[in-house]
Order: C-alpha cells, then sequence, then structure tokens
C-alpha cells in the first residue's frame, strides 16, 4: 500500500486520513464499493449505441461520494476504449459563487483544446487558423469595452484560452464583460467547441466525453439558470457530457427539463423508513470498512463507532468529518483510542454548524420530515437539502430523514 495510504496506527495519523475534503483518486485503497455499484447505471448508459449524443446529470448529497465516483469512471477501460474523456473541476476553472452557463459552455471549449494538446497532440493546421481568427476577434471585442484586459492570447490560442478563464474566475469586471461580449454570439463559441469535439473524434477515433465536476456547488438559483432557463445552450456541444448537478434541484418544478437524464448517488441507508432503532446491517458494516481501511480497530471503542456511524448519516464526508473531531478530542484528552465522549463532542459541534444556519422556519419542515420520513412541499426543503439539515435514501422507493444530529433539536 502507498505510504500516502497507510492504515493509521496511531490517532494523529487517523487525523489525517480523514481529511473530509480529500477526493480519493480512482485507484486509492481507502474506496469502498457501494451496495448495488450505483455507478454501473451511468457507465452502461454511456457505453450503450446512443441514437443522440447524451447528457447526464450527475447528483448526490454533498460530500457523498461523487468526486471520488466520477475519478474512477474517469480510468474505467471501457469508457477509455469508447471515448476520448475531458474531465475537469469547474471549481478549478470559474468562480461557483458567481456562475453562468456562458462561463460553462466557454469553460469547456477551453478545457477540450488545453486537455488535447497537453496530451501532446495536435488538431489540424486549418482549424488552429480558424481558433486564431475567433480568438483575435473576441480579444478585439473585449478590449473595445475593457481597456484593462490585456490581449493574452496573441501568444496562443492555450494562453487565450488559460488567459480568459483566469479572468472569469477571479475579476468580477472582467467576468462580466466578458458574458456581454460573448453572449450575443454564442453560437459562435458552441460552432468552435464543436469542430474542435469533431476534430478530435476524426483523429482518435473515439467519441468526446466531457465530465464536469462541482457543478453541485452552485446555489439552486444559479443551477436553475444554468440547467433549466439555458438547456438547450448546455446541450448544444456534440459529444457526451456528464453534468453534476444540486441535490435541490432534483426538488424543484424545473427539474422536469433533466428528469429523463439524470443519475443519482445515493446516501448510504444505515435504518429502513420510519424506523430509526432498527439498524441496516449491511449499510453498517459498508460503513465500518470505511473507517478501517483509514485506521486500525484499536483506535476506537466500539460504541463509539457505532455512534460515529449513525451521526454520520451514511455520507462519507460526513463520518469523515466527525471521526477526524472525535480522533483529535480523544487526542487532546490524552486518550489512545476514540471514546463514546469524543464522538459525543463531534456530534454537538456539527448540531451547532446547523444551529447557526437554519431558519425559524426551518424547524417545523426539519420536525415534518423526523417524523414521517417523508418530503412534502418540495418549495420547502431545497436548501435543507443543499446545506444536509436534510438527507435522501432509497428502499425500493425514495424517502428522506433529518441529519441525525438535529434529533436533539427536534423531539421534545
Amino acid at each position: 500500500m502507498p505510504e500516502e495510504f497507510a492504515v493509521a496506527d496511531n490517532l494523529d495519523l487517523a487525523w489525517s486520513n480523514f481529511d473530509p475534503f480529500f477526493t480519493l483518486p480512482a485507484d486509492c485503497p481507502y474506496h469502498v464499493e457501494r451496495e448495488g455499484k450505483p455507478l454501473d447505471r451511468l457507465k452502461r448508459a454511456l457505453l450503450r449505441e446512443n441514437r443522440q449524443l447524451p447528457k447526464y446529470f450527475f447528483s448526490g448529497h454533498r460530500g457523498c461520494g461523487k468526486s471520488t465516483e466520477l475519478n474512477r469512471l474517469h480510468v474505467d477501460e471501457g469508457i477509455n476504449e469508447k471515448y476520448f474523456i475531458v474531465k475537469y473541476s469547474v471549481k478549478d476553472v470559474c468562480d461557483v459563487n458567481n456562475l453562468n452557463y456562458v462561463d460553462v459552455l466557454f469553460s469547456i471549449g477551453a478545457q477540450l483544446y488545453i486537455q488535447y494538446i497537453d496530451a501532446g497532440k495536435e488538431l489540424r493546421p486549418g482549424l488552429i487558423k480558424e481558433l486564431d481568427a475567433w480568438k483575435n476577434t473576441v480579444v478585439e471585442q473585449i478590449t473595445e469595452k475593457e481597456k484593462s484586459i490585456e490581449a493574452s492570447g496573441e501568444a496562443g490560442i492555450k494562453a487565450f484560452f488559460l488567459s480568459f478563464l483566469a479572468k472569469i474566475k477571479s475579476e468580477d469586471t472582467t467576468r462580466k464583460t466578458i458574458r456581454e461580449k460573448i453572449e450575443p454570439r454564442l453560437s459562435d463559441l458552441i460552432d468552435k467547441i464543436n469542430l474542435i469535439i469533431s476534430d478530435i473524434k476524426g483523429r482518435e477515433k473515439k467519441e468526446v466525453l466531457v465530465v464536469i465536476d462541482d457543478l453541485d456547488k452552485p446555489s439552486l438559483e444559479q443551477a436553475i439558470k444554468i440547467f433549466y432557463d439555458n438547456y438547450t445552450a448546455i446541450t448544444q456541444p456534440a459529444c457526451a457530457i456528464v453534468y453534476t448537478v444540486p441535490i435541490s434541484i432534483y426538488f424543484a418544478q424545473e427539474f422536469t427539463a433533466i428528469r429523463d437524464s439524470r443519475f443519482f448517488l445515493p446516501n448510504i441507508k444505515l435504518h429502513v423508513k420510519n424506523d430509526r432503532n432498527t439498524l441496516y446491517e449491511p449499510g453498517y458494516k459498508l460503513m465500518r470498512t470505511f473507517v478501517f481501511k483509514r485506521m486500525q480497530e484499536k483506535l476506537i471503542e466500539p460504541e463509539a463507532l457505532n455512534l460515529a456511524i449513525k451521526m454520520g448519516a451514511g455520507v462519507f464526508r460526513e463520518t469523515a468529518r466527525i471521526m477526524q473531531i472525535a480522533a483529535d478530542s480523544a487526542i487532546e484528552n490524552g486518550r489512545n483510542c476514540i471514546a463514546k465522549q469524543d464522538v459525543q463532542r463531534a456530534e454537538r459541534e456539527i448540531r451547532s454548524d446547523f444551529k447557526r444556519i437554519l431558519k425559524t422556519e426551518d424547524y417545523a419542515t426539519l420536525a415534518e420530515v423526523c417524523n414521517n420520513n417523508e418530503i412534502r412541499g418540495i418549495e420547502k426543503i431545497g436548501h435543507l437539502l443543499h446545506n444536509l439539515s436534510i438527507l435522501e435514501y432509497v428502499n425500493d422507493e425514495t424517502w428522506c430523514d433529518i441529519h441525525p444530529t438535529l434529533e436533539e433539536l427536534i423531539r421534545p
């Protein structure tokens, strides 16, 4: 096992191994296989002969493992045989807190070009000439309005894409200018995207697949503007695309636009609907594996482990967060293993974080969900799904529950 993925034999290393924001690479030994292998459904859909180039919308709660699963998709042998794959995180190239569909489309074109060239490959000279002419036109249009923008793309198309992505990500005024100039001529951008795709397909003798991670980070309002108001535009690139989307859009009226092409990565079920006292053993077994792939069993008491799994709600990142807080608590108190009181401290910290963001009217919604495990009134729960106050699970049917750390606030 690589040293950086060693099983911890002490709490300091355990703390590091439970970094809740570390995305596992595809071959990481920490990975645990979910019951039912839900990623296989998306793989099957991509490998089928589609009459139209598919656009899929991939979602799940924050921290449920979407990025890890997409990393595995990226290296899948069958997927790579069929597709030339371009995968990237939108948060690396755009501002996810101020994002619109023009940014997304520009990033697709930029990443197609940059990743293909960086792979040591070449596009046909005629296309390079056409892209260069388009680049110069865009640069001229932008500099007409905003003199502070340097025509950094003159050194090459890659430099142009990198420069403009940097401006879209970090310069608010310039971002607005770029959008204002590109949007009325959006067909030009889409045309150039499709020319790049066509050339890659011809040279590689493969279809093209674009996988965009972290598009679930924007707010519901932003997501609706991107995926509903501008659905036609974002489905224009002539290649297969996997978009990540916020789970909250699944519970909005606008969900109808993507309903038939959605894939959902469920949380790990720890109890059945309306029966919190009956543990779902396969779920607990999987989460124990999640823990013990990262640290030795001697580092946590059995009762503490069961409580940590319960409070983690079957969400990998939440469980990692609890384990990290609990490990630090044990170290602080001079213990060599995690005790129940360490997990209880983590529970209190997470509950306090929720209390800071919940509105007064949210408590009635949470109480209703806690009592019946049903979602009634989608207008009330979108933001609660987004912030993990409410979590969705699947048996034969879909149901939901509140985050278990909130039970103390809800129950009399």
